[in-house]
């Protein structure tokens, strides 16, 4: 998932996704409360979700593991309508801005409104069992 804050860029891996309703289109994702990402897209109110391919493996780990190196000077993007970046050769991209915060234990779900969208054919990056997989699918 990516945002702008203060002018720059910022990325996050995310492991949880979901849809919420299609009218209005609205999806879910859950970060932790005490983590890099909860403060940063809390306050910037927007976020674009970037499901990425598996020849994106290393970018989603560059994301998911903060260094000095920044990740956006790796990768073209585009903002998106929210001005969140959209990252070049995603599988698909939803561009939300945020519609509501919950708390739930250690996490927050920010809830996004759709506000742009779009994909392309390829194979989906997966993640599971703490590890990021290949689950044999195309999307057409």
């Amino acid at each position: 998932m990516t945002t702008v804050l203060e002018g720059r860029p910022k990325g996050f891996t995310a492991t949880a996704i979901a849809s919420v309703s299609l009218e209005p289109p609205l999806v879910l994702v859950c970060a932790n409360r005490h983590g890099r990402s909860h403060p940063i897209v809390a306050a910037a109110e927007h976020f674009c979700v970037n499901l990425l391919t598996q020849a994106q493996e290393p970018l989603a780990h560059a994301f998911a593991h903060p260094s000095d190196e920044d990740p956006f000077a790796n990768v073209a993007y585009r903002a998106g309508s929210t001005g969140s970046p959209v990252l070049a050769g995603a599988l698909a991209y939803l561009d939300c801005t945020l519609a509501e915060e919950y708390v739930a234990g250690t996490h927050a779900i920010f809830v996004g409104c759709v506000v742009e969208c779009g994909g392309t054919a390829g194979e989906p990056l997966g993640y599971f069992g703490g590890g990021y997989a290949n689950f044999g699918v195309r999307v057409e």
